[in-house]
């Protein structure tokens, strides 16, 4: 029974995405366009460090598909303010939905888009840009599942402390830029400086890029990006904890479309 809520559930969050295509299609042409454009840069600055052979897809591939999926983790938040802008919040605490039930449907849609957005992303990168990976398919898609998990337990951290749907926003997309310059998805890590290297360590997309180029540029395997993925699973449990820690069932919330 319990399943069957959570069932209807991912089928009411899954409806309200379907009707705004706008968001999909933004997580998907736009990191295209961006790779299209950042490729060269990065094939020479690939070709600086040794990889002579590289194309610049190795980098902009993986690069804009991880500052993208962080955007994902607005999609989290969003599902629960937008309750609260039908006035239908109230009205789902007080049906026989427990609050695992509410979690798991609202939440199973975004984890679902943020995977297929970053796999889409690297079949399409493959096909358009002639990116070549070397590794092991299993390790990139531990990588690409770790990653996205994270950055939906961030979206969760995020709404847990805003009140404004404005401000999960705001936070969420200033975030992603951060993590992505910073975690050496925007701009390759070894052109940054020392410092900014040392502390791309504390953001989860230096270890999603750092996975994702061992797999793509040193033919790593599953063995090889055990630890990238258990700092991603680190970081959602700090998020996460977060979240349980500040997100109060019973707190108002403000939805502006």
């Amino acid at each position: 029974m319990s399943r069957l809520r959570s069932w209807a559930l991912i089928r009411h969050e899954m409806k309200a995405l379907r009707d705004d295509p706008g968001s999909i299609v933004f997580l998907l042409i736009m990191p295209l366009l961006m790779m299209g454009l950042m490729k060269p840069l990065f094939g020479l600055s690939l070709q600086a460090e040794g990889f002579l052979t590289a194309n610049g897809a190795e980098q902009a591939v993986p690069g804009m598909a991880a500052m993208f999926a962080t955007f994902t983790g607005s999609f989290a938040g969003f599902t629960f303010f937008r309750e609260h802008g039908w006035h239908t919040w109230d009205r789902l605490r007080a049906s026989q939905a427990t609050t695992l039930d509410i979690m798991v449907g609202k939440l199973t849609p975004t984890l679902v888009i943020a995977v297929v957005q970053m796999s889409v992303l690297f079949g399409l990168g493959v096909v358009l840009f002639d990116l070549v990976i070397s590794g092991s398919l299993v390790a990139l898609s531990l990588i690409v599942l770790a990653f996205s998990i994270s950055m939906l337990s961030f979206g969760m951290a995020i709404m847990s402390l805003t009140r404004t749907s404005l401000q999960l926003n705001t936070y969420v997309n200033l975030a992603g830029i951060v993590f992505a310059g910073v975690g050496g998805a925007l701009v390759p890590l070894a052109v940054l400086p020392a410092w900014v290297q040392t502390a791309a360590r504390f953001t989860p997309t230096y270890w999603a890029m750092d996975g994702f180029l061992d797999v793509i540029l040193a033919g790593a395997g599953i063995s090889d990006v055990v630890v990238a993925t258990m700092v991603l699973l680190v970081f959602t449990g700090v998020f996460t904890a977060v979240a349980a820690a500040r997100f109060r069932l019973e707190e108002s919330k403000v939805y502006v479309a």
